[in-house]
C-alpha cells in the first residue's frame, strides 16, 4: 500500500526517557500544528487505520483479563474479592504432595471391598471460591482409584502435578461424572451449575499431567464430552493443551481429529510461556504463525469455537520441572500486555487465565476502561529505526461516546535496550474538514498514566469530503505504551 498524503497533525513529542534496572519513566508534552508530507512520513514506522471504512469495523473489544486459576482451592486461597471469576484446577482429586499420592481429597475412593463417591473436598472447593465466581471447572486427574488393576510402572504412578493416566474403567468414569453433576445440581441448582464450563484436562501432552498418548486422550475426551452432554445438554466444553510449537502439542490433531469423528467443543486453551528475551518467543507474528494458527486457522477449525489463553505468564526463568517460573518485571510485562492484546483483538483470540492478581497492572486496567469498543484493524508500514523493538496499536472506538481510543506499544526482546522508536499513527474518520475535535494523550509510567490536558484541533480534508486525517507523530520509549483519545468537541469527557 502507497502511504498516504497528509495535510493535518497532531504532534507528540515524548521529551525524556529514563531507563534505570527496571524503572522506566517518561514526560510528554501536547502541542498541534499543520505539517508538510515531508516531516509526516520521517517515521520510518506508519501505523494507520481508516475509520471511516466499514471493511475495517471488527467485534466488540472483550476483556481478556478477567479470569484467575486457582489449584484445589481446598482452604484458604488467594481471594480477589467479589466478582473475581475462577479456573479451579485439579478439584476431582488425584493430586501429590512431596512425591506420594494424596488421597484424602480424591472424590472417587476404594474401601477395599467397593468404590464409592465422596464428594465433600469438591464441594469444599466450590464453596471456598464461592459458586457464583466458579468460571470453569477443570476434570484433569482422575482420583488414584482409577489407577486400580492398571500396569504402570511405580516409577510412573505418580507425576509431578498427580495422576497422569486415563481411568481404568471409561464406563465407571463416564458413570462417576454424572454422578458429580448430578450432585452439583442438588447442592447449587440447575440454573448455577449450567453456568460454568467444563475443560477436559490440562496442558494435556505434557507428561505430568498425560501419559497415554494422544489417540487415548482423544477417546478420553469424547467420553467425558458425552458424559457431561447428558447431564447439562447445552454445557459449554473444551480441553487444553500445549502451544503448536511445542515437541508435546496435541492442538492441531485434536482439532482434525474432532471434525473427522464428530465431536465438539466449544473452546481450546493453550499455554503460554515466553521468556521476555527470547525473539522468537515474544515476536506476535510469528508467535501466531507457529503456535497458534495451526490450530486456529485451519480448515477443520470450528468457527463457533475460541482460542484461549489457559496458563500465561511472560518469564525471565523457569526451572527444570518446567512447574516454577520467575516473572518478568512490571515495565515488560505492561508494554508486552499491550503488544499480546493487538494479536488477540486481531485474530479473535479469547481470554488471558492469569496466575496471581491484577493488582498494578496498568495496561490490563486501561484495556478495561475500553471494553465493549469496536475494535478497528490497521495496517503497518515500514521497519523500526532501532534494531529489535516490536512497534504497533489498537484502535478502537466507544460506540456510545464516539470516541477514538488508540494504543501503541514498543516492546523489545533485548531487555537492558533503552531505544525509543519514533513512529507515525494515522487515523481517518469520518468527519468533514474543519471539524473541531479534541484529544489527549497519556505516557506510560510505573505509578499510572499520565495524562495530557485537552487540547482542540481543527481537522483538514482527507481523500473524501466526508472525511479527515489525524496523524500522530510519536516517540515510544522502549517497554512503555502510550493511549490516545480522540473526540468532537462537545463530547469531551471530563
Amino acid at each position: 500500500m502507497k502511504n498516504p498524503i497528509f495535510t493535518s497533525a497532531i504532534i507528540l513529542v515524548l521529551l525524556t526517557v529514563f531507563l534505570g534496572g527496571n524503572s522506566i519513566q517518561a514526560a510528554n508534552h501536547l502541542t498541534s500544528q499543520v505539517e508538510s508530507v515531508d516531516t509526516l512520513s520521517s517515521s520510518p514506522i506508519i501505523l494507520e487505520c481508516n475509520y471511516a471504512s466499514s471493511d475495517n469495523k471488527r467485534q466488540p473489544m472483550h476483556y481478556h483479563w478477567s479470569i484467575s486459576n486457582r489449584i484445589s482451592p481446598i482452604g484458604k486461597f488467594n481471594s480477589l474479592g467479589e466478582g473475581a471469576l475462577y479456573n479451579v484446577v485439579r478439584p476431582l482429586g488425584g493430586k501429590s504432595k512431596n512425591g506420594e499420592k494424596a488421597i484424602d481429597e480424591d472424590t472417587y475412593k476404594w474401601d477395599g471391598e467397593k468404590y464409592y463417591y465422596d464428594w465433600v473436598p469438591l464441594k469444599k472447593q466450590i464453596d471456598n471460591v464461592g459458586p457464583a465466581n466458579l468460571y470453569q471447572l477443570v476434570t484433569d486427574n482422575p482420583s488414584w482409584a482409577f489407577q486400580r488393576g492398571m500396569e504402570i510402572a511405580d516409577d510412573s504412578k505418580v507425576e509431578t502435578y498427580g495422576n497422569p493416566w486415563p481411568p481404568n474403567d471409561p464406563k465407571a468414569w463416564s458413570d462417576y461424572i454424572k454422578a458429580m453433576l448430578q450432585e452439583l445440581i442438588t447442592t447449587y441448582g440447575k440454573a448455577q451449575v449450567e453456568q460454568w464450563r467444563y475443560c477436559i484436562g490440562r496442558e494435556i501432552g505434557t507428561p505430568g499431567h498425560w501419559r497415554a498418548g494422544q489417540l487415548a486422550f482423544f477417546e478420553h475426551y469424547k467420553n467425558t464430552l458425552d458424559a457431561i452432554k447428558s447431564v447439562i445438554p447445552n454445557a459449554k466444553v473444551g480441553t487444553h493443551f500445549l502451544w503448536s510449537s511445542s515437541k508435546h502439542s496435541y492442538g492441531p490433531d485434536f482439532v482434525k481429529w474432532c471434525k473427522q469423528n464428530n465431536t465438539h467443543y466449544d473452546f481450546i486453551g493453550v499455554s503460554y510461556y515466553p521468556f521476555y528475551n527470547q525473539i522468537k518467543r515474544v515476536d506476535p507474528d510469528y508467535v501466531y504463525k507457529i503456535d497458534f494458527a495451526p490450530i486456529k486457522d485451519i480448515p477443520e477449525w470450528n468457527p463457533a469455537a475460541t482460542l484461549e489463553f489457559h496458563e500465561f505468564a511472560l518469564i525471565t526463568s523457569m526451572n527444570a520441572k518446567g512447574n516454577g517460573f520467575e516473572n518478568a518485571s512490571k515495565p515488560y510485562q505492561d508494554s508486552f500486555t499491550v503488544l499480546m492484546a493487538k494479536m488477540m483483538y486481531e485474530h479473535d483470540m479469547r481470554d488471558v487465565f492469569r496466575w496471581g492478581s491484577d493488582e498494578n497492572k496498568l495496561a490490563e486496567q486501561t484495556f478495561l476502561t475500553m471494553e465493549g469498543n469496536i475494535y478497528y484493524t490497521s495496517s503497518k508500514q515500514g521497519a523500526p529505526k532501532s534494531s529489535g523493538n516490536l512497534v504497533d496499536a489498537v484502535f478502537a472506538q466507544d460506540p456510545a461516546t464516539k470516541q477514538y481510543n488508540i494504543m501503541a506499544y514498543n516492546y523489545n526482546a533485548n531487555p537492558d535496550s533503552k531505544n525509543s522508536e519514533p513512529v507515525t499513527i494515522a487515523a481517518t474518520i469520518p468527519l468533514r474538514k474543519g471539524s473541531k475535535i479534541k484529544y489527549r494523550s497519556a505516557s506510560y509510567s510505573q505509578n499510572g498514566l499520565e495524562w495530557s490536558e485537552w487540547k482542540t484541533y481543527k481537522t483538514t480534508a482527507g481523500k473524501k469530503s466526508s472525511e479527515s486525517v489525524i496523524s500522530i507523530q510519536s516517540e515510544i520509549p522502549v517497554f512503555s505504551f502510550v493511549k490516545y483519545e480522540i473526540m468532537t468537541e462537545k463530547k469531551t469527557r471530563k
